[in-house]
């Protein structure tokens, strides 16, 4: 029962930050993404921070040490996605921050030193192939800046990667609010560290979208997000998990496209189609595969 409905949790949390994507394209064109990453997170802190003064649990000598190594990959995957978002369309933003779930593998056999089973490694090499038909950087289409887009958000796969591996590394040894109030804390510190090298400032007629987008993102989509991640990654495994995430590119290209009228051309949905078929048998065929007494499942 706990792992189905953990898995259920994931499951609707995965579609639901599909559609941040789209908002967060929006609300770039009127701050810049400090100031937005900086009011998302700061709203995130303001209402796990009522929340953690209000049940006061406490916390063992691990807890700074893993919640900051999880703000700090929070924080890097944050910070590259929006300012991929700058350069890059939302459906692409989606597609390839999904690719995070195909690092985990090498994150756990050369970071941990674990095993990882041979259906991980051919659904990472569809991903790779997957990633070059929906970026074709041996085009000449396709203009600079989104080309650097892409890298950014890449960069960004790779952050959330560590953070997906670590979350299923210490969410079971921590209390749930003050660890995730404290991956959000650093993440607005590192936001607000940005500022300097900004203009801050919100075009007079965009603070509507603004406030919205910031209430929306950082309640909903940032501090109870990240608690039902956390949770859900204590009761049911890293494979599990990592699969489910993989829905989340699906979900920000159909919401943009259905939503916001964001064209997907044939390498698009073919490229897109290849990372998720790269997820799919990764996992699936590594489900059929003996099991591994490597693997890690959190208690």
């Amino acid at each position: 029962m706990g792992r189905r409905l953990a898995d259920l949790a994931l499951l609707l949390l995965t579609l639901a930050w599909g559609t941040t994507f789209y908002f967060v394209k929006g609300v770039l064109g009127v701050a810049p993404p400090g100031v937005f990453l900086a009011a998302r997170f700061l709203v995130a802190s303001l209402v796990l921070g009522a929340v953690a003064l209000a049940r006061r649990d406490r916390v063992g000598p691990r807890f700074w040490r893993d919640g900051l190594l999880l703000g700090l990959a929070m924080w890097g995957g944050f910070v590259l996605q929006t300012m991929g978002l700058e350069h890059t369309t939302p459906a692409r933003s989606g597609f390839l921050t999904g690719l995070a779930v195909l690092i985990v593998p090498f994150v756990m056999r050369f970071a941990l030193g674990r095993a990882v089973k041979l259906a991980s490694w051919a659904g990472v090499a569809l991903a790779v192939v997957g990633l070059a038909l929906l970026t074709r950087p041996w085009t000449d289409d396709l203009a600079g800046a989104i080309r650097l887009g892409d890298a950014l958000t890449a960069g960004c796969a790779v952050a959330f990667a560590m953070q997906i591996v670590w979350t299923s590394e210490f969410a079971p040894r921590h209390p749930l609010v003050p660890l995730v109030l404290l991956q959000v804390g650093v993440t607005f510190l590192g936001a607000v560290l940005m500022l300097p090298f900004e203009e801050v400032a919100i075009q007079p007629g965009g603070v509507p979208r603004f406030a919205a987008t910031v209430a929306y993102t950082g309640v909903v989509m940032t501090a109870f997000a990240f608690f039902v991640q956390n949770w859900g990654q204590r009761h049911t495994t890293a494979v599990r998990a990592a699969l489910i995430f993989a829905l989340e590119p699906v979900a920000a290209a159909l919401f943009s496209w259905g939503v916001g009228g964001e064209p997907l051309s044939g390498w698009d949905w073919a490229g897109g189609g290849l990372i998720v078929l790269g997820v799919v048998a990764g996992e699936v065929g590594g489900a059929l595969e003996r099991p591994s007494h490597a693997e890690h499942i959190p208690a």
